[in-house]
Parts: structure tokens; sequence; C-alpha cells
């Protein structure tokens, strides 16, 4: 059993713009005012920066995964990522929520002792009846393995695009969605290779069908909208914008 103890562990995938990771870990330290670890999962050009940067000596609570996977826009090795980071703080520590942050999230409200436990939780999903009604780009996803189980036995999807940026998960949503995709192989696997932005959709669906719920921190700009030009207009109960990386 993990010995190592935090609250929260922030999840990265990273693939350029060292000087912006750097801006990203500082924001981090100036907003969240709690015990955290960060891992960041590299590409092989950011891998090999981080590792010859000296950071990870600087900064203790920085975890570089120890294999770098060079991951592609729009395809499942984003969500490839996320699932090795998972299990590996999942492996390595006692922590109460992974929080998955992309490469251009920063934060505009502080998350502390006193707020951090009212996270935006999200508990509704939709049918494959309803969604297929309303959501136009679903026709893609449901070409996936973790589809196919979804609708034949009758589950839920969750939204899609709305909460993937600042998508969080408590200890036993990650426990459990480890678990699923350790035991279902050829689900995982297809995700992993899948030619769509699978990370949209995927983790928020498992959570929602073994353990009800997933939080949120992070806006719901749709696809290609930023909102670092709105920050003051942005709900007070979420914590991180999508900016640009310089």
């Amino acid at each position: 059993m993990a010995t190592k103890k935090t609250t929260i562990v922030f999840s990265i995938n990273v693939h350029e713009h060292f000087n912006f990771l750097r801006k990203q870990i500082e924001d981090i330290e100036a907003n969240v005012l709690l015990d955290y670890v960060i891992i960041i999962n590299a590409n092989e050009y950011m891998y090999n920066e981080i590792i010859n940067s000296g950071i990870l000596n600087e900064k203790t609570y920085i975890e570089l995964y120890p294999e770098y996977v060079n991951k592609k826009h729009y395809h499942g090795s984003l969500t490839k990522g996320i699932c090795l980071n998972m299990e590996y703080a999942v492996k390595n520590y006692q922590f109460e929520y992974f929080v998955i942050l992309s490469s251009r999230n920063l934060f505009y409200n502080k998350l502390h002792n006193d707020n951090y436990k009212n996270m935006r939780k999200i508990c509704d999903g939709m049918s494959f009846e309803k969604i297929i009604k309303h959501e136009w780009h679903w026709p893609m996803y449901f070409q996936t393995k973790l589809s196919e189980c979804i609708i034949m036995n009758n589950l839920i999807f969750s939204k899609s695009y709305e909460y993937h940026e600042g998508l969080t998960f408590d200890y036993i949503s990650s426990l459990k969605i480890v678990e699923f995709l350790q035991n279902n192989e050829v689900i995982k696997n297809n995700l992993f290779e899948f030619n769509c932005c699978v990370e949209e959709f995927a983790l928020q669906t498992i959570s929602l069908n073994l353990n009800g719920y997933y939080y949120q921190i992070g806006n719901s700009a749709g696809p290609g909208e930023d909102d670092y030009d709105n920050i003051d207009t942005l709900p007070k109960d979420l914590f991180v914008y999508k900016t640009i990386r310089k």
C-alpha cells in the first residue's frame, strides 16, 4: 500500500514550452494552499528538457512519469498519459483528489483548506437515446469499445467537452477507474489508440457508472475556445482557466 500522503495529485500532459511549464508550476505554488504533488507525463522532447533542467531536484513535489509517452492531438494517447499518471498516483500515494490539468491551465481562484472539499460535483449523465439526439460530435465516440460496453449494458454517458480540463476524481473513483481499465484491456487499448479526443468523455463516463460522480475545477470552454480574456466573469466556484502557452 502507498505510504506517501498528499491532499491533491495534479496530472499534466506536456509536449512543448518548458518555460511555460515552469510558469504553470509557479502558478500552482502561488494558488494551491494545500499539500500536493505534480505528476508530469511528457513526450520525448519535454522528458529530456525536464531531466536536464534540474527542476526535479529543485522542486521535490514534482514527479516525472518514468517513461516518456509521445502523444498526438485529437488522439487517445492523451488519455493514455492521464491514465498512466493516475495508475502511478494510486500505486504511490494516498491522496484525496486527482486533478487533471492541460498544459494550458492556470488558476484564477485560490484552492485552500476552506474550499477544496466544495469542488463542483457532477452527477448527471445521459442515456444513449438522449445523447445521440443532442450531441452532434458523439458518433465518433460511439465507435469506441467503451461506448459499445455502455450501450450494451444500458449505462449512461457523461457529457463531453464541457468537463475535461480541471476534471477531478477522488481517490476511490481513481482506484475504480484504474481497476476497470486493468480488467478490460480491450477497452483500454482501444481508448489509447483511438483517433479522437476521447479524454473529453471516457474517464468521466467510467466514473459516473462506477461511482456516480466526478468533480470539476475548470471552466467549460468549448472546442477551440479560450477563456483567458474573460477571467473576471468566470464562475467563483471554479478555479482554473485555459490560456495561451507563451
